[in-house]
């Protein structure tokens, strides 16, 4: 894979897609006890798009993911899920909408086999009714996985527990995928094999945001980025234009 020739970029209006975003976050705040991480995030994705999130540790990256999948809620703003208002809707109502959460650091179930953290990603009935396909496709895409069926999750390298988690993810047929440093830990030629994988979902169609501190890995598979600093959006643009942009690349390729 290639880190340094970005998709050509949508321009807010995936192929396919109609005006409407998939995904509408207006004005969210969100607080950790007394500690504001969110000060009014405000972002769109459409329909087909994968768009990176980047910025520095503790910027709010993560809790942005948590509030949009239902996980944290937003002490003020609202979250918008194909036009429905899903800010007070629950994590496991909103992978039954089709919001597929993947969180930073995998945390697959060590002391299960890959096929039983697998079957667990298919939580809703529709992806119940569905899973020989589901697991099917899966290990089309993952085909390694395919040869770690019957080993425990916590035994598998750490490539390996990536492609776990995000295939179990997928496994819940949704319509939006979050991933949160799908890169974290991983040795770079495993980075680039993820990121290959993660360019494969976006062929079937799943729209993805994407978490990363590689912001290069991430900006170059992404159509659009968000830089979020303190809990804020500093900057959005295409892709290609924040990797070309000077206080990005000072701040985070040491350019």
């Amino acid at each position: 894979m290639s880190t340094t020739t970005p998709n050509p970029a949508n321009t807010g209006t995936a192929v396919g897609s109609a005006a409407t975003p998939l995904l509408q976050v207006d004005g969210v705040t969100a607080f950790y006890r007394d500690l504001q991480a969110l000060f009014g995030i405000t972002l769109k994705v459409m329909p087909g798009e994968i768009v990176a999130l980047i910025g520095a540790n503790g910027a709010g990256k993560t809790t942005l993911l948590r509030v949009i999948s239902g996980v944290k809620q937003a002490a003020a703003g609202s979250v918008k899920f194909e036009g429905a208002d899903v800010s007070r809707v629950p994590a496991h109502r909103m992978v039954a909408r089709g919001v597929s959460h993947v969180p930073e650091g995998r945390q697959v179930f060590p002391f299960l086999t890959v096929r039983e953290n697998l079957s667990l990603g298919a939580y809703t009935s529709r992806a119940r009714a569905s899973m020989k396909q589901s697991m099917e496709e899966q290990l089309a895409l993952f085909p390694r996985l395919g040869e770690r069926m019957n080993q425990l999750a916590g035994t598998l390298s750490g490539g390996e527990q990536q492609m776990v988690a995000i295939a179990r993810g997928l496994m819940a047929k949704p319509k939006l995928l979050l991933l949160d440093e799908p890169s974290l830990g991983l040795a770079p030629k495993i980075v680039d094999e993820v990121f290959d994988k993660i360019q494969s979902v976006r062929q079937t169609g799943i729209t993805m945001m994407i978490v990363e501190q590689n912001v290069v890995s991430g900006l170059s598979i992404a159509d659009r980025g968000y830089v979020i600093q303190t809990g804020t959006v500093l900057l959005e643009d295409t892709s290609s234009n924040l990797l070309k942009n000077e206080m990005v690349r000072a701040a985070y390729l040491g350019l």
